[in-house]
């Protein structure tokens, strides 16, 4: 009896030790792994509560374009890789183009309604049928974020849950500083469309930048001085502008944002003016550039004998600048409106506060500089770079940041 007591007692022991030795063989890291730092429990503990609170937002997104133009599509496609590569927003955006027309508009955001759609976008037509479609989606109780056009002069803007859109005056700014430094004073303007916000700002921060330089933009009949906003505005012809301006728009025209009516009215401009009847030519975006540059090489003329400006900032520009055959161009680029709308719709989905008013920034470059500035540049048609540099933050793109500047409206 004694001998079988001494015996458990011992096995016990046995048991006891080879416990003990299977506990600290577990617990010591496996040949190939690193022990756990306070590092990595920081990590792993941000990691978890990420994923705690990062709900996914299944929400669909009804976006107008009130034309086939390639910038508006620049917007939508950034604002969809954002989306994509987000595995918190399963997002799902239906892009419509129309053909211009301010029914189109609206018929469009009566339609996104009727489905149920979580949010509108909507590039414009017009300021008034947006404030009647503001009205519509407030009653819906659909939010309604304005991209690229200003909007802010109408009544019932502040309805709106957002609105981005580039201060287009200081682009013309930009480009009349610019134009000024290198001694412009006939100018050939061709705006986007006549009277659009876009191009009509463009027209007047051009000039504004010589009447804020103290230049002389004429004088009317009765002797009283044009001011910039009324030669913006009223496009005057060169035979009622009396005295001696230090600059004037020999030409005005329209170019529709595209290359080939850009190229026949810059040729008409040639066949009207002649070669010194003009000395630089502001053409307000890059496709339209094109047709310049197209033109002047029909009638024999290169840039190297004119100042030609834009406002764009495409990378076709940048080669541009590099080459000679601009002078300036401002990086303007829809990517940034994209990743804008992304947030904003984001924060939105999430309740949370954002900033609802948004100017994006610009990047003025000129030939002297591109190579130095190209690496602050914005991708504007290469979107895949455009995400890489999202990815990295080698680029501005949070909304919070100051450099991006908040629209003046009835917000």
């Amino acid at each position: 009896m004694k001998s079988k007591k001494i015996l458990m007692i011992a096995l016990c022991i046995v048991m006891a030790v080879s416990f003990s030795l299977m506990v600290t063989a577990c617990s010591q890291p496996a040949k190939d792994e690193a022990p756990a730092t306070e590092q990595d429990a920081t990590t792993d503990e941000a990691a978890d509560d990420t994923a705690a609170s990062g709900e996914v937002q299944k929400k669909t997104v009804g976006f107008y374009a009130d034309a086939a133009d390639s910038y508006y599509q620049i917007v939508n496609d950034a604002l969809t890789a954002l989306a994509q590569q987000d595995p918190e927003c399963e997002w799902s955006i239906e892009y419509k183009v129309g053909q211009s027309t301010a029914e189109e508009q609206l018929k469009a955001v009566e339609d996104f309604i009727t489905a149920g759609y979580d949010a509108i976008i909507v590039i414009q037509n017009n300021p008034n049928t947006t404030s009647e479609c503001i009205e519509k989606c407030k009653a819906a109780g659909i939010p309604y974020f304005g991209a690229t056009h200003y909007f802010g002069q109408v009544a019932n803007a502040g309805d709106a849950a957002g609105a981005i859109g580039y201060d287009f005056k200081s682009c013309g700014v930009a480009a009349g500083e610019d134009a000024l430094a290198r001694g412009v004073t006939k100018l050939v303007m061709i705006e986007g469309v006549l009277g659009q916000g876009t191009a009509s700002d463009q027209s007047l921060g051009f000039l504004e930048a010589y009447e804020t330089a103290g230049k002389s933009l004429g004088e009317k009949a009765d002797g009283s001085k044009w001011t910039a906003e009324e030669v913006a505005k009223e496009k005057p012809d060169v035979k009622d502008i009396k005295g001696t301006p230090d600059i004037t728009v020999v030409h005005w025209a329209s170019g529709n944002w595209m290359a080939e009516p850009a190229q026949k009215e810059m040729s008409n401009a040639i066949s009207a003016l002649g070669t010194d009847g003009w000395d630089g030519a502001y053409v307000q975006n890059d496709p339209m550039v094109e047709g310049a540059i197209a033109a002047l090489g029909d009638a024999g003329l290169t840039t190297e004998n004119y100042w030609m400006g834009s406002s764009n900032g495409r990378e076709i520009a940048w080669q541009w600048a590099k080459d000679g055959k601009i002078s300036m161009d401002v990086n303007q680029s829809p990517t940034l409106e994209g990743a804008l709308l992304y947030q904003m719709l984001k924060a939105y989905f999430g309740g949370q506060e954002y900033r609802k008013h948004v100017h994006p920034y610009i990047v003025p470059f000129n030939k002297e500089n591109i190579n130095e500035l190209e690496p602050e540049l914005v991708p504007v048609q290469d979107v895949d770079n455009f995400i890489q540099k999202v990815n990295d933050n080698s680029i501005v793109w949070k909304i919070d940041d100051p450099k991006f500047t908040d629209i003046d409206g009835n917000w």
